[in-house]
């Protein structure tokens, strides 16, 4: 797959065009938010996001693993 360009899965939230040599920049166009689990779930172990239109449950397990499901 060298110099070929990989359509993402999700190309509206992750655009992908070449996964042999990334572009470097210093100064990102469009800068990824970092935010923790905790800040996300609080004191719960769940909660729902809603993305255009349709409801994904995000749940903390108990050995502390991250459970997306629509």
């Amino acid at each position: 797959m060298a110099g070929k360009s990989t359509i993402s899965l999700a190309p509206r939230l992750l655009p992908v065009t070449n996964l042999v040599t990334p572009v470097k920049s210093s100064t990102p166009t469009d800068p990824v938010r970092r935010i923790t689990s905790r800040a996300l779930l609080g004191r719960s172990s769940s909660l729902i996001i809603d993305h255009e239109g349709v409801s994904y449950v995000l749940r903390a397990t108990r050995l502390g693993k991250l459970i997306l499901t629509k």
